[in-house]
């Protein structure tokens, strides 16, 4: 069996496919032809193969597989992240952030604390899906609630290689990562810690597994979708009593069903005479009851209780009668007429009354309330109103005068007005009639009696629901026709069969006697109803035995998409493939990262269907102890570094590589190895790494510079971000660490002629922008030319081959003009005390010194030339 870093499948692959069954196969050719996973009309079609081939109804089996298709099958391409732009709401990432990553095949993102490295490091993990991206927030100090957003530009690649049109997608918080970016991994603190000490699943899997991954997840789909089919498959036929289970019909019925037996024979076994029939009803009138004396008492009692029933309904109908509904109506009117006549008589009396309604209800209980309050507790000798000398009104404590005692006589006289007395009698009477009226009883109480009477429960409920709404219509109907109708007929028929019904089932009790025999009467009733459930069910037996003949062709059919063998062969693929590969991936990046003598093993662990984790042990403890407990942090690191590579190389897609600040807690050894493998790595794929550290800057930008020299063409590129005022992630207008010094100088001169053009306050950011590039480029230019680049910050080794000589060429005016520099403008790269005000100069001053500079290099160069 080949491996996976051969990029092939093995041919038995092919070979072991063709002996399976043949809508697997066909399901193989569909993913290499198409390159992609069946649709649900995809998936029917399968089914519907799988079923023909179980029922043996398949015209023609799938042709066999190629040897060496499926590792002819292309793979995803790759793609490279081009842009990173139009960022809202994440941390304090401004308006103006964005990378350009395009023209680098290894990009490396700089930027001091607070500068908003941090930043982009945390989208790109939201963007990618990183295995723990953490929170996103806006910026907290700014109080800003806008929904985190991104727009990101990729170019597709394949072996051709990159794809002539660009891609921009957008990325939304709320919606998750981008789907094209999940792929790409991602190695933070969070990552380090996950595959320093924890079982982690591997990411990209070899080829040969994505593939048999893939038929067992449509097995799997065409196993579903054929027992759904199953399940609709509904057994219709009646379940037979459990008092028949153990007669010759319950027999008779399991072997028709057991040999799927014809229509032909079903109605044979399924007959019964009416001869029999008439048996049967004989048997059961006499045998049916085993205590005839305890049911007879039963039976009364529900005839005394259906009586009561009759009763009550009498008494309901009685009461919403035609002349009873004429009553009520005749005393509504009496009692509406009247009140007219009480209210035109107080009109008419209160005419001259300053207020309006007196006389009405309201009044009335004000009245009654006044006269309680004056009986009671302000008047209690006298009677209501007391109009005596000094005499207040009960309600305002006033004294009354001549016109309220006469008011309040009027009003006392008013009330004991004859009309308003019948007027009131009248419509005490009526509320005495309609309080009369029986409530309907509810639903539950009403389906109760329904059902005692034999009644339909949905019929016994509109009957309710009538007399509910006769009720209901007699409460506020001044007319007969207001009123509806209610037929009881349907309940008096209904109670009526089931008094008849009951009082012969009595009759018969009574007479009811037993006979020998008894118990073989008992059996041949048991045969006869037997009998007649077969011969009422013939057709629901006929529709089972179809149903049972088509589930076996689905179970056939399901057992043909079992995932067993699959798994196992996937076992076995990965075993040599997965598993192996991602430990020999392990022990390789562990070499090439200086960790080799490391005493740590990955190891790996089956979940089932070719699923692995893997674990980075200690190599043979003594004791059991976690890899915290014993190793250093910096070597956890490298540990995580190794089983984090190792994971993403395993994908022959070329995607790039995210890395925020790899090197944390490793030593200058482990550095170096470290930078030197993301150089390495840049040259099959993108590489970006987010760094804080000039350190790894300078240690990534050596090894790159050392595999140039080697041949290799891979580009590296330095974002330098800053901040401005409360945003972050702004790029510098002067890429001072990834040009030398004379491109960058140029470059500054011509941004300070264009700024020239700015507005006053753009201009003046513009400059505060341009002076901290300038201090950089001036001690680069120290480095590279003054001590012809023999030592470097942050760089390990000593250059002297060749370039000693140069350093004779120094002269102290070269000092002179170097130190100048230095010293006018080291405040706008170190802090300055407060004594200390620091001035920025103008642009012609700046462009002055950035062109004097430009001119000394060219000066000392030819000197240098000179001297070497």
């Amino acid at each position: 069996m080949t491996s996976q870093n051969e990029d092939s499948a093995p041919i038995e692959i092919e070979a072991w496919l063709n002996s399976k069954a043949s809508w697997l196969r066909a399901a193989a050719h569909d993913l290499i032809t198409y390159r992609r996973m069946p649709d649900v009309t995809g998936i029917d079609a399968l089914a519907d193969h799988c079923l023909q081939e179980a029922a043996k109804e398949l015209s023609q089996d799938s042709a066999p597989l190629v040897p060496g298709a499926i590792a002819g099958t292309p793979g995803r391409g790759g793609l490279r992240l081009e842009r990173l732009f139009d960022i809202r709401g994440v941390n304090a990432l401004g308006d103006q952030a964005h990378l350009e990553l395009g023209e680098a095949d290894l990009a490396v993102v700089y930027g001091p604390n607070g500068s908003g490295k941090s930043g982009y490091a945390r989208l790109t993990k939201h963007l990618c899906g990183a295995r723990i991206a953490g929170p996103m927030y806006g910026h907290v100090f700014l109080d800003a609630t806008e929904n985190p957003t991104a727009a990101v530009k990729i170019r597709a690649m394949d072996q051709k290689g990159p794809a002539s049109q660009a891609s921009e997608l957008t990325w939304d918080m709320g919606k998750g990562p981008l789907p094209e970016l999940k792929a790409i991994p991602v190695f933070d603190s969070a990552t380090s810690v996950e595959f320093g000490d924890k079982a982690t699943s591997a990411t990209h899997m070899p080829r040969p597994m994505v593939f048999m991954g893939r038929l067992i997840e449509i097995s799997d789909r065409v196993g579903a979708n054929l027992r759904q089919r199953a399940d609709l498959l509904v057994n219709q036929l009646p379940q037979l009593n459990a008092d028949l289970s153990q007669s010759k019909a319950a027999a008779t019925l399991r072997e028709l069903l057991k040999l799927k037996a014809q229509d032909a024979a079903i109605d044979a076994a399924c007959g019964v005479s009416d001869q029999e029939r008439v048996e049967r009803v004989t048997l059961e009138a006499a045998l049916a009851q085993p205590n005839p004396s305890v049911l007879h008492t039963k039976v009364v009692k529900q005839l005394d209780q259906l009586a009561k029933h009759k009763q009550s309904a009498l008494d309901r109908e009685a009461a919403t009668s035609v002349d009873q509904v004429n009553a009520i109506i005749a005393a509504r009117a009496d009692a509406i007429g009247k009140r007219e006549a009480a209210s035109t008589h107080a009109m008419a009396f209160f005419d001259k009354v300053p207020l309006r309604g007196v006389g009405e209800e309201v009044w009335r209980r004000l009245w009654v309330a006044a006269e309680a309050y004056s009986t009671a507790s302000a008047y209690p000798d006298h009677e209501h109103p007391n109009v005596e000398e000094g005499a207040r009104c009960v309600l305002c404590q006033q004294e009354l005068g001549a016109d309220a005692k006469a008011r309040m006589l009027g009003f006392s006289e008013f009330i004991q007005n004859k009309l308003q007395a019948d007027a009131a009698a009248a419509e005490t009477y009526l509320n005495d009639q309609v309080k009369a009226l029986q409530s309907v009883p509810d639903e539950q109480v009403w389906a109760t009696v329904s059902q005692t009477i034999g009644l339909d429960v949905a019929v016994g409920e509109s009957l309710r629901v009538a007399v509910d709404a006769r009720t209901t219509a007699l409460k506020v109907a001044s007319d007969l026709a207001d009123v509806p109708s209610v037929d009881w007929s349907v309940w008096h028929v209904a109670h009526a069969k089931r008094i008849a019904d009951l009082e012969l089932e009595r009759d018969q009790l009574a007479r009811l006697i037993d006979v020998e025999g008894r118990r073989a009467s008992q059996e041949r009733l048991l045969d006869l109803r037997g009998k007649e459930w077969l011969a009422a069910n013939v057709s629901a037996i006929k529709a089972e035995v179809k149903r049972l003949t088509a589930v076996a062709k689905f179970d056939a059919a399901i057992r043909l998409t079992s995932t067993k063998t699959l798994t196992t062969k996937n076992n076995e693929i990965a075993s040599a493939e997965l598993a192996q590969g991602f430990c020999d991936r392990f022990n390789a990046e562990m070499g090439k990262l200086g960790g080799k003598g490391l005493p740590v093993v990955m190891k790996h662990k089956s979940q089932g269907k070719g699923r692995f984790t893997f674990c980075a042990e200690l190599l043979a403890p003594k004791q059991r102890v976690e890899n915290c407990e014993v190793l250093s942090e910096g070597e956890q690191r490298l540990i995580a570094l190794a089983a984090f590579l190792a994971d993403a190389t395993g994908s022959d897609r070329s995607i790039p590589i995210v890395f925020d600040d790899p090197i944390s807690s490793l030593d200058q050894r482990f550095e170096e190895a470290v930078a030197a493998r993301i150089a390495e790595l840049a040259e099959s794929r993108q590489v970006i790494v987010f760094t804080h550290r000039l350190s790894l800057l300078a240690l990534l930008q050596d090894a790159h510079e050392k595999r140039i020299g080697k041949g290799f063409k891979a580009r590296c590129k330095v974002i330098a971000i800053g901040r401005e005022g409360h945003q972050t992630g702004v790029p510098s207008l002067v890429n001072t660490f990834s040009l030398k010094p004379k491109p960058g100088l140029g470059q500054l001169i011509s941004e300070m002629g264009a700024a020239k053009r700015l507005e006053p306050k753009l201009r003046q950011m513009a400059l505060k922008d341009a002076c901290s590039p300038f201090r950089i480029l001036v001690e680069r230019t120290v480095e590279v030319h003054l001590c012809a680049n023999i030592v470097g910050r942050f760089r390990r080794e000593i250059k002297t081959m060749g370039v000693l000589k140069k350093l004779a060429a120094i002269e102290p005016a070269d000092c002179i003009v170097i130190d100048d520099l230095m010293s006018k403008y080291s405040a706008f790269e170190h802090s300055q005390p407060d004594e200390t005000p620091t001035h920025l100069p103008d642009i012609d001053e700046i462009i002055a010194d950035a062109s004097k500079l430009r001119d000394w290099i060219n000066d000392f160069d030819k000197r240098t030339k000179t001297a070497a």
